[in-house]
């Protein structure tokens, strides 16, 4: 995935961006065993007919897999193979995985067009497969999502990969360079890892509990000591589209709509226009504001995900009564509505986030005895999974999340040059600025000029649910 940037164009986040000659990883499974539902418009109404042609479709065809990391005393990551972490020819220890194009709307919702669900997912990754209608978009954003409690929900803090472009679509073109690889903290989701303490795998909601170390991740040192008074809501389900079997679940969100904190599954019983069902969801009390919403999984791919059909708590019917007030009190006639609007999810799935600033590089004079004739010096901007320890070959460049590259004519710009990368939200990455001086396609190396970006000398940067802007990265040599 080598990109020169030139600086005669404008960088921007989300740009159309030829990824021919990226580089593939691939996997010792060849075949295509997955299994899961391909919808297309997520949500909506407009299922495809069978008697549709789809000729036309565009297929974007990569690979999705879960790699592992450990973290060690000085908070340093390093990478787990899998055999190390469930032994030779261990099955994968977590649930589904959930590929989706979608683009993000100007209001903040997110519109699918296909998705892809991974219902056995294999230590050594696996093939998806999307069909997008070009009559409908111009471009799509992939990302993956690991259900890793194995809950069936898609909540909004699971592990994600990105690939970082967006992809053209054309009538009846093809792509097949879109691999995602989706990082997990084993020390976190692995046997007895501590991400099994904390409520429902996610930090419940208030004001007293401490980031201590600034990494966006509550642990359960983090949390106040002691649990919390139970109280119960209740409510009947009223399903009013077509029902084809299977269950759905009610969530409890927060305002913004994040989690679930809360959850539990119904299963609903036919009716002539649609279904019903009850529900009894526990939750600690005072948790103030909160959102009750529902989704029943119209796909039936196994998992809740943007692209079922979603209700909500009603005050009256079609209008939502959202949010509720938790305080100490049991809650009944809490009643829900599937769907709710247009059915379009509630949880607040934000698969990208931007990472975007400046780049003052030294001059071509300051780094003249580094320079080698005959070869062009060359900087990156890189958010990597791992931390850069010694010099490394620019190829693992490949594997980060998403990097610049600019030719020699950025050294020596006085004011700067702009970059911007995309990255998985709510995620940590490694951010880091490297000049090739002598060109030979190694960075890192002892006086060629670095700089790293984020809360601290690794370059540990939280992406949050929104990204950063104006980050001044400016490579210097050590003796500078």
């Amino acid at each position: 995935m080598l990109r020169w940037t030139w600086l005669a164009l404008p960088v921007a986040v989300f740009a159309c961006t030829n990824l021919g000659d990226a580089k593939k990883k691939k996997s010792d499974n060849s075949e295509e065993v997955t299994t899961g539902s391909s919808d297309a418009g997520g949500g909506s109404e407009d299922e495809v007919e069978d008697d549709i042609n789809t000729d036309h479709y565009m297929t974007i065809r990569s690979e999705v897999m879960v790699e592992l990391y450990t973290t060690d005393e000085e908070g340093v990551r390093k990478f787990l193979p899998w055999d190390d972490a469930v032994g030779i020819g261990g099955e994968f220890p977590f649930g589904s995985i959930f590929v989706a194009a979608y683009l993000p709307g100007s209001d903040g919702r997110e519109f699918y067009f296909d998705q892809h669900t991974v219902t056995r997912p294999r230590v050594g990754g696996d093939f998806y497969r999307l069909e997008i209608d070009p009559e409908r978009t111009g471009a799509v954003n992939i990302y993956a999502s690991l259900d890793v409690r194995g809950d069936g929900i898609v909540g909004t803090e699971e592990p994600m990969g990105v690939h970082p472009n967006e992809i053209r679509v054309e009538a009846y073109g093809s792509f097949d360079s879109g691999d995602i690889v989706i990082l997990v903290d084993w020390d976190r989701w692995g046997p007895g890892g501590w991400g099994w303490q904390d409520v429902g795998g996610y930090v419940p909601p208030g004001d007293n509990y401490i980031d201590y170390n600034g990494d966006g991740v509550i642990t359960p040192d983090e949390l106040p000591e002691g649990g919390c008074e139970r109280i119960s809501v209740q409510g009947n389900i009223n399903m009013i589209t077509d029902y084809h079997g299977g269950n759905g679940m009610v969530m409890l969100l927060d305002e913004a709509g994040g989690g679930p904190y809360q959850t539990v599954e119904f299963v609903p019983t036919a009716t002539p226009m649609g279904a019903v069902a009850t529900y009894d969801l526990g939750m600690c009390e005072n948790a103030g504001y909160m959102q009750i919403v529902a989704a029943y999984d119209l796909n039936g791919n196994g998992l809740v995900d943007p692209a079922d059909k979603w209700g909500a708590y009603v005050s009256e019917p079609g209008v939502s009564g959202n949010p509720i007030f938790v305080e100490d009190e049991w809650m009944t006639d809490i009643d829900i509505e599937i769907p709710l609007g247009d059915g379009d999810a509630y949880m607040s799935v934000v698969p990208f986030v931007p990472l975007s600033g400046d780049l003052v590089l030294p001059s071509v004079d300051s780094i003249s005895e580094l320079l080698v004739e005959g070869t062009d010096p060359a900087v990156y901007v890189a958010a990597m999974r791992y931390r850069p320890e010694e010099e490394f070959n620019v190829e693992i460049f490949e594997d980060a999340y998403d990097y610049r590259v600019w030719g020699p004519e950025a050294l020596g710009v006085t004011e700067g040059v702009n970059w911007d990368l995309v990255v998985p939200a709510n995620t940590v990455v490694y951010l880091w600025a490297f000049v090739d001086a002598d060109g030979d396609g190694m960075v890192n190396e002892s006086e060629e000029p670095v700089a790293s970006g984020g809360v601290d000398g690794a370059g540990t940067l939280p992406t949050g649910d929104e990204g950063q802007s104006d980050i001044r990265l400016g490579p210097r040599t050590e003796e500078e």
